[in-house]
């Protein structure tokens, strides 16, 4: 078994990946709607606005199903305009002059806003199994890693492997005999502390500057990771902050093992941009 269980999930920027999804959702809101509608003019005046605004209606569900609330806002705007300006009389204008054009317009919108709030639910509820997944994987790892009774430098550096892409790290590193910890800490279940308030992970990420995960064994504090982050304000979920916990814990398991103290200080891992 590989001692990096962080391998098998790579260094990414969510951040990154996120805004280019976003961007690429947006611009299909954009295009796509007045795309569908430019097309379907030659046959306008052979079909009922009823079935053109229905076609219009099916792009709007394949643009927002990806779930981006935003590009469905500006899904159904956009195809309620072009629907106005190719598909209702008086043609190549974005004046209406019956009530059942205004009517059909405002419907685009309500459907491309309801599609896109349950496809943004779906999209969230997909993801955040995933990185629970993703999490229980590499707890695994490293629990298996101890199970078999890996030299202790062995786990530490699988464990600082493991945190680099699970809190968005530049570094970790580990460093024993620690005899207070140091603040800001990831303190029990999952949060950020800085002991006299908390810090809200969730929303801006981990603190700049160094963070401590410490590391017990019986009750003991026998040492604690540092940590720096290279993305501030990249959120990080309570279920990552969990699971940093727990690899503490197995931490601690690993150096409370006699004979198996680590041979160096401190185990350090970077990451890559």
């Amino acid at each position: 078994m590989s001692s990096h269980p962080a391998s098998t999930r790579g260094n990414w920027h969510p951040r990154l990946s996120s805004s280019r999804a976003g961007q690429m959702s947006f611009a299909l809101a954009i295009g796509a709607p007045a795309a569908a509608a430019a097309v379907l003019v030659p046959a306008r005046a052979h079909i009922t606005d009823p079935a053109l605004a229905l076609v219009m209606v099916a792009v709007v569900v394949l643009v927002v199903i990806p779930g981006r609330r935003l590009a469905a806002l500006v899904a159904g705007i956009s195809a309620g305009l072009w629907f106005d300006y190719f598909l209702t009389r008086p043609y190549e204008s974005f004046t209406m002059d019956r009530s059942a054009d205004i009517q059909t317009t405002v419907l685009l919108l309500l459907v491309a806003v309801g599609v896109g709030e349950l496809a943004a639910r779906q999209r969230h509820h997909r993801a955040a199994s995933e990185i629970v997944a993703e999490n229980l994987a590499v707890v695994a790892e490293v629990t298996e890693l101890v199970a078999e009774g890996s030299v202790t430098d062995e786990v530490l550096e699988a464990i600082c492997d493991a945190l680099l892409p699970l809190l968005h790290l530049a570094s970790c590193r580990f460093e024993a005999g620690a005899t207070t910890v140091a603040a800001p800490y990831i303190a029990r279940p999952g949060s950020v502390s800085y002991t006299a308030y908390q810090w809200d992970a969730t929303t801006k990420g981990l603190p700049v500057g160094l963070v401590a995960l410490p590391v017990r064994s019986q009750d003991r504090l026998v040492g604690q990771f540092r940590l720096e982050g290279p993305f501030p304000r990249v959120p990080v979920s309570s279920q990552a902050l969990a699971a940093a916990v727990v690899l503490a814990d197995l931490a601690g398991v690993a150096l409370a093992r006699p004979g198996r103290q680590p041979s160096r200080s401190p185990a350090a891992s970077a990451g890559h941009g």
